[in-house]
């Protein structure tokens, strides 16, 4: 495991809230010379903390006005390991957490209507899932908190 300090916290704090930035705009932020910030990002690479740049997608702004959170517990006679396989390749699962309580399993899915959605539960059923509930996710709260986390985690590595 990598040692980290509040530099590297803050550099991925400003990488988590807006990965486009280039290395100038990041050090002008926090008071470092470009190649610094160069150097860090490849250490962070280097050590898989940063494993990858995405992209965030508003959902509905695509067309896919129907967001689902489904709970759901596994067969006792199965491989977790090759449901949460197959699970992930529902092409409307975009997120699959495995857990060790009740429920076993959270996917959260997304699709244009409801009938889709119906879909996705009945391909579920068949993997013999015993789905404990389906919600429908009105807004994520997860937009910036990461950062602000690092941030936190930065100051109490100051002092």
């Amino acid at each position: 495991m990598m040692n980290l300090d509040g530099t590297d916290l803050r550099i991925l704090a400003e990488l988590v809230e807006n990965s486009k930035q280039s290395y100038v705009e990041i050090g002008r932020k926090l008071g470092l010379h470009p190649n610094v910030i160069a150097y860090r990002i490849n250490r962070l690479e280097d050590a898989h903390i940063i494993r990858e740049y995405t992209t965030l997608v508003d959902f509905s702004k695509l067309g896919l006005s129907e967001q689902v959170i489904v709970a759901a517990n596994f067969p006792a006679n199965s491989s977790r390991e090759e449901l949460l396989k197959q699970i992930c390749e529902i092409p409307e699962t975009v997120n699959v957490v495995s857990s060790l309580g009740t429920p076993e399993g959270l996917v959260f899915i997304v699709a244009r209507n409801k009938e889709d959605v119906n879909a996705v539960l009945g391909k579920l059923r068949n993997m013999n899932l015993d789905i404990d509930f389906a919600s429908s996710v009105i807004r994520t709260y997860d937009e910036g908190r990461l950062g602000t986390y690092l941030r936190a985690m930065a100051g109490s590595d100051e002092r």
